[in-house]
């Protein structure tokens, strides 16, 4: 494996991940809120730690690490976890007006790309950047925030609720040398 692409066990990644076609599913609250429950799982029982995230309509970009473990299996089941949760709060939740089109969408993908499940959710592979073999500076998401100052959705990065930056955010985020 050439050593652009390996992972070391204590290093400290920028992680985006996405949801297949761009999908925007993080509009609604109750989504965000289990992808946040999905994330304090993986801190709790899979050792990941968190430093920084950003909840966008159609992805969700960290800064992460594993205090022991493999970081792409962690992911893996973070997002096999998650997808499944996801799915099934929109196939339950009666006020989704797009369930139908959503869900028709998430097989259209399962159908392309695996054939052997009923929905795809987040796109395959995770594109991790070592943050300190890289030029990427320590921020939650390099175009994340950004795009939210530009459409004016949020004034600063402070009042964006799906965001380590917002004081009331619920993930228990690691700080720098707390990496036990």
């Amino acid at each position: 494996m050439a050593e652009k692409y390996k992972v070391h066990p204590k290093g400290l990644y920028f992680v985006s991940l996405t949801v297949v076609g761009g999908i925007d599913v993080f509009t609604r609250y109750e989504y965000c809120d289990l992808l946040i429950d999905n994330i304090n799982y993986c801190i709790e029982h899979k050792r990941l730690l968190v430093y920084e995230y950003a909840i966008m309509p159609s992805q969700l970009c960290m800064i992460v690490g594993v205090a022991e473990g493999s970081l792409p299996k962690v992911l893996r089941d973070f997002k096999s976890y998650s997808a499944r949760n996801v799915l099934r709060a929109i196939a339950e939740q009666p006020q989704e007006g797009r369930k139908e089109w959503l869900l028709r969408l998430f097989q259209f993908f399962a159908h392309r790309y695996q054939h052997n499940a009923e929905h795809h959710f987040w796109q395959f592979g995770n594109h991790l950047v070592d943050l300190e073999k890289s030029a990427i500076r320590h921020q939650p998401s390099p175009s994340a925030l950004d795009k939210l100052l530009k459409t004016k959705m949020v004034e600063g990065p402070e009042h964006y609720v799906y965001c380590s930056a917002y004081p009331f955010q619920r993930v228990k985020l690691s700080k720098m040398g707390n990496e036990v």
